[in-house]
């Protein structure tokens, strides 16, 4: 039982003839409020009911929580319900913030399906959460609440709310306090992300995904806080120019336009290939910092062609994850040149997007023999059964002297709200596969997880 459903089962307390006195509700206000804000606000309303001591101290909880994407799962084909929930969603949320008596808010998220026809409504909501300085600002409008819609449906983000017409907004002050800013599936410009990173002073995450009207962004100067940046799948981008900034994490699904440098702090890094990437040129935008990388994570959707290339050493690099399509028998041993120049490595992830996989006989092809010293775990997600899988997984029983675990997992790494049966067929087959493959080349010493 997860924590929440705990903490609402333990608020449901009633006199009893074993009980003498409910001493939580004689608790003070500011600790009721404090115990409410781990529950999502959904759960804190239900907590009036308990007795009219509860009835108004929900109100004033500053975590605003609107996720309510479950039912979309159950909807997702049927576009009359899902407009029905999105209704019932809309009047929801204004009727709770109508009945909101907070000053302050640490967090307001609206998560589920909506898009432009919202725009009214939604605007409404940013303008509560601004007046309430709020610190974590989140708008997570996913198609369905997994993808990102066609970019003309998208809901835009008020850029008047901020002044931008040269005229500065009465909650001008209120903007001070963001510290986290996520949107998904919201048209959004640079104009207004550069106005948050240049005058929210706190500033530590910014994540935009799917936004139609977003073309160029500068990330630069070493005075802004920012520590996370993720931009993703932001078709219309022409150029992203990070320099001389503090940032830590970057997630970047055009390696194309990222012009980065002088980015010393940076040690995690995401990014995206073209179309028939060869690997040289989806790490050329970040060469400046190979170095000091300890995590990095490259996604490409057709396979990754390694060319006549020298890779750098990466010095501090301690775990690497590529995702790539899986495309018929296509080879994957590319990937063990990264891993080669890598010598603090512990965990190799590989995820695997099935498109048109094809198990071929044939003997598996050998690589050069490269010691590899502080290898511990191997993940290999959407493990099909195919040769050129099995080989990688010989390469690392034959090169990873400390190899301690091996984790297959055999399930689709395509996101869907529900599985067809073919899906599921498929599974069960490379799941077997992977155990008649693989059960008789791994040693005792390395645990072999088959999921």
């Amino acid at each position: 039982m997860g924590k929440r459903q705990q903490l609402s089962i333990n608020f449901a307390l009633k006199k009893c003839p074993c009980t003498q006195e409910d001493r939580i509700s004689q608790l003070p206000d500011d600790i009721l409020v404090y115990i409410l804000s781990f529950l999502t606000i959904k759960e804190a309303t239900y907590t009036s009911l308990l007795s009219k001591r509860w009835l108004p101290v929900w109100k004033y909880i500053p975590r605003l929580d609107f996720d309510a994407t479950e039912p979309l799962h159950q909807v997702f084909l049927n576009h009359k319900l899902r407009k029905m929930h999105m209704k019932k969603y809309v009047r929801w949320v204004n009727r709770t913030l109508h009945k909101c008596e907070v000053h302050r808010l640490d967090q307001f998220r609206v998560c589920f399906d909506l898009n432009k026809f919202a725009q009214h409504e939604i605007d409404k909501w940013l303008e509560f959460a601004i007046a309430r300085q709020v610190q974590r600002l989140e708008l997570d409008l996913l198609k369905g609440g997994k993808e990102t819609r066609d970019f003309e449906y998208c809901y835009t983000f008020p850029a008047q709310l901020l002044g931008l017409n040269h005229k500065l907004p009465p909650l001008w002050h209120n903007f001070l306090s963001v510290k986290v800013l996520l949107l998904k599936s919201v048209n959004v410009t640079g104009e207004v992300l550069e106005f948050f990173l240049h005058n929210c002073p706190f500033l530590e995450e910014m994540v935009v995904h799917g936004s139609g009207t977003l073309v160029n962004l500068q990330v630069i100067g070493p005075s802004l806080k920012l520590k996370h940046l993720e931009i993703w799948r932001c078709q219309c981008l022409e150029s992203l120019k990070i320099h001389d900034t503090n940032l830590v994490t970057l997630v970047a699904s055009a390696a194309t336009k990222l012009l980065l440098s002088n980015a010393l702090m940076l040690i995690k890094v995401e990014i995206v290939g073209a179309f028939r990437p060869i690997l040289k040129d989806i790490l050329a935008p970040i060469s400046c910092v190979l170095s000091q990388l300890e995590v990095l994570k490259i996604t490409s959707s057709d396979g990754l062609v390694l060319g006549n290339y020298k890779f750098p050493e990466f010095t501090k690099l301690k775990k690497f994850v590529v995702h790539v399509f899986a495309w018929r028998d296509t080879s994957l041993l590319g990937c063990t040149h990264v891993i080669g120049a890598a010598p603090l490595l512990e965990e190799f992830e590989l995820k695997l997007v099935w498109f048109k996989p094809l198990r071929v006989k044939r003997e598996c092809k050998k690589m050069v023999s490269c010691p590899l010293r502080n290898l511990k775990v191997i993940r290999l997600c959407g493990y099909f059964g195919r040769t050129c899988e099995f080989e990688l997984v010989k390469y690392f029983l034959e090169n990873a002297i400390v190899l301690e675990k091996i984790i297959i997992d055999p399930r689709s790494q395509i996101v869907t709200p529900v599985l067809s049966l073919s899906t599921i067929e498929m599974e069960q087959m490379s799941r077997n596969f992977a155990k008649l493959q693989l059960e008789g080349e791994v040693p005792p010493r390395i645990e072999l997880v088959i999921l």
